[in-house]
């Protein structure tokens, strides 16, 4: 019995500290969760932290990009500004060879005309010969010329016998008959016949080839055609006399006829429509027409001597109905292959002027 009662108090003692022992390890499990919960807290505050800082910096990212937009918008505006005014001012920087496109508006002025030949004269020969030019805008009737005066006329002096003859058409067609003049006519612009033309002033002169030539230089002074007149027949020499024009006597009869085909001015001349038929049918079409866009038409007169290389013409169907009179006038040249390349050249920039 006294073995018993001793062995009950050690077994208590014995639960009692395995109890302790337990109670001392769930408290320091729980103090452990409850550092590791302090931490997770640590933690999420600062992640909470990081969050709005990232919020705080996209907001001002946003406000940033808005003001940048609206800076590089501002630049644009006037980076435009400063292009439309170097335009204007014809000061870009260009390649060799080109010219800066007319912005001129509904209410074009001769400023533009003369923007576009203060444009051309350099990039006319220097070293090979003597250079004339001559630009009209129709939709605006403005125009201008380079170096005006009288020149060789070449074969441009055929348009002024052709003017002659319509001016006295029907007189003649009752002598001649209407078949022989419209013959001669014809070849004498389409294909430059120089016998044809010969042929038409003996036929003005009534068999007087002298007679011919006084009643063509009477057709260019009724119609202020100063710079022009015949003092010989073609392919005949030079050493009596010669055949001169200016590019702005070409240009104004060219204008005449259009404008007169067009309804948009009263006409001096006469047959205008039979004129600008023809010259629509001209064969020789290696220098004004040579380099102009597919579909744009060209009604024209050729000129050519062994130094002397002329093209007059009316540039039609145009991109953005801005049809021009242009002609171009060249003696004493050393190259003439150059010169025919130079007036094809200068004809497509200023079509591209206006048109591009």
């Amino acid at each position: 019995m006294k073995n018993s009662k001793h062995k009950k108090p050690f077994l208590l003692y014995t639960i009692i500290i395995l109890l302790a022992l337990v109670i001392l390890a769930l408290g320091g499990l729980t103090l452990y969760s409850f550092q590791d919960l302090a931490s997770l807290r640590s933690k999420v505050t600062d992640l909470q932290n990081t969050v709005q800082e990232i919020s705080d910096t996209s907001a001002e990212l946003i406000s940033q990009a808005k003001e940048l937009g609206s800076l590089n918008d501002q630049l644009e505006s006037s980076n435009d500004s400063e292009t439309d005014s170097s335009v204007d001012s014809s000061q870009d920087v260009q390649e060799e060879g080109t010219i800066s496109p007319s912005h001129s508006s509904e209410s074009s002025t001769d400023e533009s005309l003369n923007s576009l030949l203060s444009q051309i004269k350099p990039l006319l020969p220097q070293n090979n010969g003597t250079w004339s030019v001559y630009v009209c805008n129709l939709m605006k009737n403005t125009e201008g010329v380079i170096d005006d005066q009288p020149m060789q006329a070449a074969s441009l002096i055929k348009l002024f016998i052709m003017g002659t003859v319509y001016e006295n058409y029907e007189s003649l067609s009752e002598t001649y008959g209407a078949d022989t003049l419209n013959s001669y006519l014809n070849s004498m612009i389409t294909v430059s016949d120089n016998d044809a033309a010969n042929k038409l002033v003996n036929i003005l002169g009534d068999g007087d080839d002298e007679a011919g030539m006084r009643a063509v230089n009477a057709f260019c002074a009724s119609h202020g055609y100063s710079s022009t007149s015949m003092g010989r027949l073609l392919l005949q020499s030079n050493e009596y006399g010669d055949n001169y024009t200016s590019v702005s006597d070409c240009g104004h009869f060219l204008k005449e006829i259009y404008q007169s085909n067009a309804g948009t001015a009263e006409s001096t001349l006469v047959h205008t429509d039979a004129m600008y038929s023809l010259l629509k049918m001209q064969q020789r079409r290696n220098k004004i027409p040579a380099n102009l866009p597919d579909g744009v038409k060209v009604a024209n007169k050729t000129g050519e001597l062994d130094d002397v290389e002329n093209d007059a013409g009316i540039i039609y169907n145009t991109a953005k109905n801005i049809d021009l009179v242009v002609c171009f006038m060249s003696q004493d040249l050393t190259d003439s292959s150059e010169a025919q390349a130079v007036i094809a050249q200068d004809s497509r920039l200023i079509y591209g002027y206006y048109n591009e």
